[in-house]
């Protein structure tokens, strides 16, 4: 608990700077789990952007702005936002894209031009993990005692198992997985910042479980994958034969029991066989018993992807205006009888089309070298495996979900690849 509170030796000689930041970013962490309160976000990010403008100096942010070549190409990508706002015929919903996406902009410019020493990177990475967990253990007591209340299992499981703090299993999802990642990061390095390994061990079994009961299909693939791709790598990278092995077995061991206690979300995973659709059918998407007669979280990704592509076509180069682009994908949809998703209103489901549909391929092409391309290149340079397996993590989750058109998704976009970026060293580019 010292080093939470930077009582111990190291967090005592934190600049008083450092100590700002760190604490201004552990109550950031905290409005990530609070029920929509932008009054509190909007609050934290303008302290946290007023903060980072004193951190270091202008010549220093400069310097690390010609260096780190992925936020010139985020902060590219938000102007080139502007400019389709801009010319838009929906001028409101243009600036309600325009505002919702500002993360997008704000933390590369103030977090993104910061140098995190590792000291201080550890802190602020156990403060993300502690407050995870935390949010984690209330939401299954809630979950837990809306269960007990009403009798029905369904409250542990998927969205209902985060109804607490009015969050989608989606994005708690992706937020546990880089808490475990983290976790097992920090122990690998045996960082100063891990006082009582018990409580982490306990900690990232308690995760586990609950990511599992998330159910988000995505944030599971990408959490085994990384962890195979990790153990591989200890295997046969570091030539640790016997660790890998051992690594592997744990998770199968533990991949063996979640599904044995937890067998919703393993049936959960048989909606993806279920991938035909028809656009007149009137059925929602429901969570129990999916079938190819009703509308699914496959299938009706697969219909939306279909319209949203039929809508590239013709706008390839600049892609649709901001502000119109969620119209004109109406109009296709009605154009299909797709009603369900007119009543709806869906977005595409996918990050990268709705990238192409807005921006053409010139808007993929910038988002693509700000935050996949550029990012994962800088990574590798300096060695950085948590921060690869971050960007990873995202880029992964960014296929079956347009997180741009979410506030929390932008937030944690912007925040994360920002992040990454900060803490990479001067000597790196």
């Amino acid at each position: 608990m010292k080093a939470l509170l930077l009582l111990d030796f190291t967090g005592k000689v934190f600049s008083k700077r450092e100590k700002i930041l760190y604490w201004l970013l552990s109550a950031f962490f905290v409005s990530l789990f609070l029920p929509e309160m932008p009054v509190v976000n909007n609050t934290l990010i303008i302290a946290i952007v007023l903060d980072c403008c004193f951190f270091n100096s202008w010549a220093e942010k400069a310097q690390l702005l010609r260096r780190r070549k992925e936020i010139l190409f985020m902060i590219l990508f938000y102007l080139l936002q502007v400019i389709s706002a801009v010319l838009s015929v929906n001028k409101d919903e243009a600036m309600v894209m325009l505002v919702r996406r500002l993360p997008l902009l704000v933390f590369p410019l103030c977090i993104g031009l910061l140098y995190i020493r590792e000291e201080l990177k550890d802190r602020i990475l156990l403060s993300y993990c502690f407050f995870t967990t935390v949010a984690s253990v209330v939401c299954m007591l809630y979950a837990y005692y809306q269960f007990r209340q009403y009798n029905d299992p369904g409250y542990l499981f998927s969205d209902n198992l985060t109804r607490a703090i009015g969050r989608e299993s989606v994005y708690i999802g992706m937020v546990v997985n880089l808490a475990l990642f983290t976790y097992v990061y920090l122990l690998i390095k045996q960082s100063f910042a891990i006082e009582y390994k018990g409580l982490v061990f306990l900690s990232i079994a308690f995760l586990l479980v609950f990511h599992y009961m998330l159910a988000s299909h995505i944030a599971i693939i990408t959490l085994y994958t990384g962890f195979l791709v990790f153990a591989a790598w200890s295997g046969i990278k570091k030539k640790q034969y016997l660790k890998g092995s051992i690594l592997v077995v744990l998770l199968l061991v533990a991949g063996f029991l979640l599904m044995r206690f937890f067998p919703r979300t393993l049936e959960s995973f048989e909606e993806l066989s279920h991938t035909h659709y028809s656009y007149s059918n009137p059925g929602a998407a429901r969570d129990a018993s999916p079938s190819s007669d009703q509308w699914n979280g496959t299938n009706i990704r697969l219909a939306v992807w279909k319209c949203g592509w039929q809508l590239v076509q013709g706008h390839w180069l600049t892609g649709v205006p901001l502000g119109d682009k969620q119209d004109k994908l109406v109009e296709v949809y009605k154009q299909k009888q797709f009603n369900y998703a007119v009543e709806s209103r869906r977005n595409v489901h996918n990050t990268y089309l709705d990238v192409l549909i807005n921006m053409g391929v010139i808007g993929l092409a910038v988002f693509l070298l700000g935050y996949i391309i550029f990012p994962l290149a800088g990574c590798y340079k300096a060695r950085d495996g948590l921060g690869i397996f971050i960007i990873f993590s995202f880029a992964v989750a960014m296929a079956p979900e347009t997180w741009l058109d979410r506030s929390v998704g932008c937030i944690m976009l912007g925040f994360f690849f920002s992040l990454v970026s900060g803490w990479r060293g001067l000597d790196h580019p």
